[in-house]
């Protein structure tokens, strides 16, 4: 069949191509390897401490030692040694060698009480992040509440009742954190776990790399065509069908391998390097379906890529500029739920943000075919109608 023959012509000139294959299995796979263990921290439900403070005791009280142990056991903050005057502590400090301090006040236990009582004074670096910011002071403010509130139930009898007949007293606070139960819904065999930078990454830079298709497809395409091929080829009697079926089969081949050699990138090279393992979901025809609709889309927008341009130094800067403003919009290169909400409405336009979707609804949220249906359908939707303009424009440029 000429459809064979075509598909066979492909695949044979893109393993000669060393260029294309570089950029078509390597480039991803560099990309998942970097980013996964640069953001790793990030995604993890357990980050290293990046938070350290100075704290400064200069009451030496209960109360004060009390809220020090207290401030000690938050494991997600490190105290640093004072081992200089306050003055220079805040020095170091305003230089980043540290992101807060904190200043207990000769006699605040026994003002804690009374009408003046002093306060705990919290200074900031000049680079502290608001989010930290704002997360170290609801932590300080939390401990204070305890220590505040156990020095004042403290001389109350163990037990007696209140005005609505519940009892109460000087019990011991922290019973009250076993009042809230907090687990992911992100399971696997039991038990809680938590999404990690290689979830991110793997399905991103994957379908970054499906979209570069576009530059070997069709700098061959404008070569053949240059060099009289598709001449030959159209005095044979060849359609437009059968032209673009013989490059459709055998890329839509190769980004389904690189489907395969991806995932198995971040199932077993990212943990042997140290990062986290992929988990690819329990619903394998999902995942087949979202990558052969992504492969489809990608190869289609190539084919309409090939016909657009004249030569391959347009076809190379149109797809590296698309395919750039495509990543950035779709939720590639910075995760949709760190974007404004216009940027997040404005990604749902973006065909990568709907193959992103599609692979992160299977390995997250447990989705099945009835899921991924939609992105599916969207992807599909964009790669006909990319193939329907590449097949006019082709039969457009057989009259002439």
């Amino acid at each position: 069949m000429p459809v064979l023959a075509l598909v066979s012509k492909e695949l044979k000139l893109l393993v000669r191509d060393w260029h294309a294959l570089l950029l078509l299995f390597v480039m991803p796979a560099v990309f998942i390897l970097v980013m996964s263990l640069a953001l790793q921290d990030s995604f993890a439900s357990h980050q290293s401490v990046r938070v350290h403070y100075y704290l400064v005791d200069a009451d030496i009280s209960p109360v004060s030692v009390a809220l020090v142990k207290r401030l000690g056991s938050l494991n997600e903050f490190k105290i640093l040694p004072a081992d200089a005057p306050v003055a220079e502590l805040i020095d170091r400090v305003r230089h980043d060698r540290a992101q807060f301090i904190i200043r207990i006040p000769a006699g605040f236990g026994k003002a804690m009480q009374s009408e003046k009582p002093l306060a705990v004074q919290m200074l900031a670096g000049p680079d502290v992040e608001p989010a930290i910011y704002k997360l170290f002071e609801v932590a300080l403010h939390d401990v204070l509440a305890r220590v505040y509130l156990q020095a004042t139930m403290a001389p109350l009898p163990s037990q007696m009742t209140g005005t609505d007949g519940m009892a109460i007293g000087g019990g011991n606070l922290d019973a009250a954190d076993k009042l809230l139960d907090a687990q992911s819904l992100y399971q696997e065999g039991g038990v809680s776990m938590r999404p990690s930078s290689v979830q991110q990454n793997v399905p991103a830079w994957l379908l970054f790399a499906m979209f570069f298709i576009a530059i070997p497809l069709s700098t061959t395409w404008v070569q053949e065509r240059q060099q009289g091929t598709y001449a030959r080829l159209r005095s044979m009697g060849l359609s437009a069908r059968a032209l673009l079926l013989g490059k459709l089969l055998p890329y839509l081949a190769v980004n389904l391998l690189q489907v395969v050699l991806m995932l198995a990138v971040g199932v077993f090279v990212v943990p042997w390097i140290g990062g986290g393992r992929l988990t690819l979901g329990h619903a394998p025809l999902a995942l087949c379906l979202i990558a052969v609709a992504v492969s489809f889309a990608s190869v289609a927008y190539a084919l309409l890529i090939a016909n657009l341009v004249s030569t391959s130094e347009q076809a190379t800067i149109f797809t590296g500029v698309s395919n750039l403003l495509m990543a950035a919009v779709g939720g590639i290169m910075v995760p949709r739920f760190l974007m404004p909400p216009m940027m997040q409405a404005l990604s749902q336009f973006s065909p990568m943000s709907w193959g992103l979707q599609g692979f992160l609804d299977v390995f997250l949220h447990r989705g099945g075919l009835k899921t991924v249906a939609p992105q599916a359908a969207y992807l599909f939707a964009f790669g006909l109608a990319c193939l329907t303009i590449a097949g006019i424009l082709l039969s457009m440029r057989k009259r002439k």
